[in-house]
């Protein structure tokens, strides 16, 4: 009778320290599981795309859909993707036949020449994102400088892809202006559009450089729809994704604890831990990345090189580089060095886009929170026009 006694006694601790333990696990569970939501097929804590949680799901595959008009940005096997030749998206933007863009009045047009003064390569800023093309920067400067500028910057595009719409392009010029965010150099490092870890949906080619200096392209022709979505059925057994600088089994690890959300979410944070790092431009930590955009930025000069043409950097502030000017003192300035250093012309962000911001951010940013206004991108035509007319006094 005591035996038994003892035994209930015993097991009663038993049972009263798993629910010490449990209740409050559950509660933390649940409450969890209540501040993420899906997007997509990627699962988020607090609705932020930093915070994924992982592993990723698969995404559901879905047939690109055909549309009444022409397609302004389509696939491209060389580049991931491109605007497409005589392309529309209503109502701000139209292409030329060589995909370069143009305003309506110049739709569905054929250059007369393959001969230009000024090609501009780039990014969405480049591109001039939400804003009328005779509103972008690319245009408004050859407006001020009087010559023929032709724009191929392509939203979403990294520093690499950029690069590679230079050396594929079939129009000839004198100048070439790279405009480069930092985010540019992130995009990269990576062989999906943002990255894995935020769902990238494209693919893109990568610069694989071997120990004698030499490189080769990865993923040409670039993954696409099906094949794309192959990749991420496989998983940690794709060696597509390997390619990827943030790559990591973590990614798509299965495993019985992924039906807890807490441990869910412990791998993301140590996830972002050993990957989410301080932009390369900063030069934080011996990033071994910032070597790697250093590399592909040769490339650009020496090929600037071989066709005599002249090579200009561009660094164009955003919210990115607004925020780092709190925290750090001259946040542009190693890259600068080191674009001079390698013989670069470097046109720094200006500082009247900085001042205008800290007073007014509207009037510098867009609508869509992100990109400039037409009154940004005035300024950066102009700081653009006056730095080339103080370096070289003359009009290139």
């Amino acid at each position: 009778m005591i035996h038994t006694l003892k035994l209930n006694s015993f097991f009663k601790k038993i049972i009263f320290s798993i629910l010490i333990i449990s209740i409050p696990l559950t509660f933390v569970e649940l409450l969890l599981r209540s501040f993420s939501s899906e997007h997509g097929h990627l699962l988020r804590l607090l609705n932020k795309p930093w915070y994924t949680i992982l592993p990723l799901n698969v995404p559901e595959y879905k047939e690109e859909k055909k549309t009444k008009s022409i397609a302004y940005r389509v696939y491209d096997p060389m580049l991931g993707w491109k605007i497409n030749s005589n392309g529309e998206s209503p109502p701000l933007y139209f292409s030329s036949s060589y995909g370069s863009r143009v305003p309506k009045s110049e739709y569905q047009s054929k250059l007369n020449s393959k001969k230009a003064d000024i090609i501009t390569i780039g990014d969405s800023f480049t591109h001039g994102d939400e804003v009328y093309c005779e509103d972008s920067w690319p245009y408004l400067l050859g407006q001020i400088r009087n010559k023929k500028i032709v724009n191929f910057g392509v939203s979403g595009y990294g520093i690499d892809q950029a690069i590679l719409s230079y050396i594929y392009s079939p129009i000839e010029a004198d100048t070439v202006i790279l405009g480069i965010i930092p985010g540019d150099f992130e995009r990269a490092t990576n062989i999906v559009y943002r990255g894995i870890y935020y769902g990238g949906n494209k693919s893109k080619p990568m610069f694989y450089f071997k120990d004698d200096g030499s490189f080769e392209l990865k993923n040409q022709p670039c993954l696409f729809g099906m094949d794309l979505w192959n990749e991420f059925n496989l998983g940690m057994q794709s060696d597509f994704f390997k390619n990827d600088k943030s790559y990591d089994d973590v990614l798509f690890k299965k495993e019985f604890l992924n039906n807890f959300f807490s441990y869910r979410i412990l791998k993301m944070l140590k996830y972002r831990h050993d990957y989410i790092k301080p932009p390369i431009y900063l030069k934080k930590n011996n990033d071994p990345n910032y070597d790697y955009i250093l590399k592909i930025l040769k490339v650009f000069y020496e090929e600037c090189e071989k066709n005599k043409d002249f090579p200009i950097i561009l660094l164009l502030d955003n919210n990115n580089t607004f925020s780092d000017r709190e925290k750090y003192t001259l946040p542009w300035n190693y890259i600068i060095a080191d674009l001079k250093e390698m013989g670069f012309f470097v046109i720094e962000a200006s500082n009247k886009i900085v001042k205008m911001h800290n007073n007014d951010s509207f009037s510098i940013i867009n609508k869509d929170g992100v990109h400039y206004t037409p009154l940004a991108n005035r300024i950066v035509a102009e700081h653009i026009h006056q730095n080339i007319k103080n370096h070289f006094n003359v009009i290139r």
